[in-house]
């Protein structure tokens, strides 16, 4: 019992830095910040689809999270790579 309710504040703490972070993607100053921004979102949103699988005892979503790792990971270095490209020609 101990052990869901520390699950389940985690999720709102989690749920209410993502919501926080939001501001960064949209105001940013930069587009580094909000690529940085988005996949701390995308990582904060694996973590609470663990959580919630845990807590609900539906093991199949933590499949879901770790695709969703992959593909923010692939994500990234995507966007990193347009970003050194668009600095050398510019």
């Amino acid at each position: 019992m101990a052990q869901e309710s520390l699950l389940v504040s985690t999720f709102y703490l989690l749920v209410f830095t993502a919501i926080l972070i939001t501001y960064r993607v949209v105001r940013g100053p930069t587009l580094p910040d909000r690529i940085v921004g988005l996949n701390t979102i995308t990582t904060k949103v694996v973590m609470i689809i663990a959580i919630v699988s845990v807590i609900r005892k539906e093991y199949y979503l933590i499949d879901l999270a770790i695709v969703l790792l992959m593909v923010n990971a692939v994500g990234g270095l995507i966007l990193a790579k347009y970003l050194e490209r668009r600095a050398v020609h510019d």
